[in-house]
């Protein structure tokens, strides 16, 4: 992730600003990453499962739901999707800590086109969700304080295991986040850029439609910035449980 800065300008990061990144990543992980770890390991055990024990069967299960007249999972599709979403902002000044958490309502398009490469389905994939809210809170030092991440936009990469009709897969890539802190009476809006890891379950209808279930986990942002004369310190996550309808052409 990198530093916030003004107006939406991207600067080059200096080597101070490099390490930044390189524990902002880490931090981050040790941080956000426990809990979609459980799901991942799942995930990848079922799949792992699921392709040795098709690998020992002549016929696939199905559930009578074929979409008809074209690969099953490969070429374009585009969707829509709508779930819930929480944001965590710790804000550190003064060796003291404020962590700002909401959940609100979140919903976006995503988009992608996919590969059958032997028996597993590659992809690449573009989203962007709507993130909204703001939540407030009291510092025990600064005072009030209020953090807000609007939204987010996302690239990836996905790897997943067709089994008939349904394929539960893993995904990897990078985020944009824009994300404002309001500390002693200053609001400092940046866009950062971090890292999106998620997994999920997508089932093929008729027609060329889809439904899936999906998870997704962002690193926002690792920084410090001076607010009215102090060093505040600010990272912040979020996470998603997103149910989406797709279609493919």
């Amino acid at each position: 992730m990198v530093s916030s800065f003004v107006d939406y300008g991207i600067p080059l990061p200096t080597d101070h600003q490099r390490v930044r990144v390189g524990r902002s990543m880490q931090r981050s992980f040790c941080y956000w990453l426990w809990r979609p770890a459980i799901l991942c390991t799942v995930l990848g055990v079922l799949m792992s499962g699921a392709y040795g024990a098709d690998l020992n069967s002549s016929e696939q299960p199905t559930m009578g739901i074929f979409a008809s007249g074209h690969a099953l999972w490969a070429g374009p599709y585009l969707g829509f999707e709508g779930g819930i979403a929480q944001t965590v902002t710790d804000v550190k000044a003064n060796n003291r800590t404020e962590e700002l958490s909401h959940v609100n309502a979140a919903f976006g398009l995503y988009g992608g086109y996919n590969w059958e490469v032997s028996r597993v389905v590659l992809g690449v994939e573009a989203a962007a969700s709507y993130l909204g809210g703001t939540e407030k809170g009291d510092h025990p030092t600064l005072g009030p304080v209020e953090a807000r991440a609007s939204w987010t936009a996302a690239a990836k990469a996905r790897a997943g295991l067709p089994i008939g009709n349904f394929m539960p897969y893993l995904s990897a890539g990078i985020a944009a986040t824009e994300h404002s802190l309001t500390a002693n009476g200053k609001e400092e809006t940046s866009v950062s850029i971090g890292p999106v890891v998620g997994a999920g379950l997508e089932v093929a209808l008729k027609d060329r439609w889809r439904v899936r279930a999906d998870y997704s986990l962002t690193g926002i942002i690792d920084d410090t910035s001076r607010f009215g004369g102090a060093d505040v310190e600010r990272m912040s996550g979020n996470q998603r449980l997103m149910l989406g309808i797709s279609r493919s052409f």
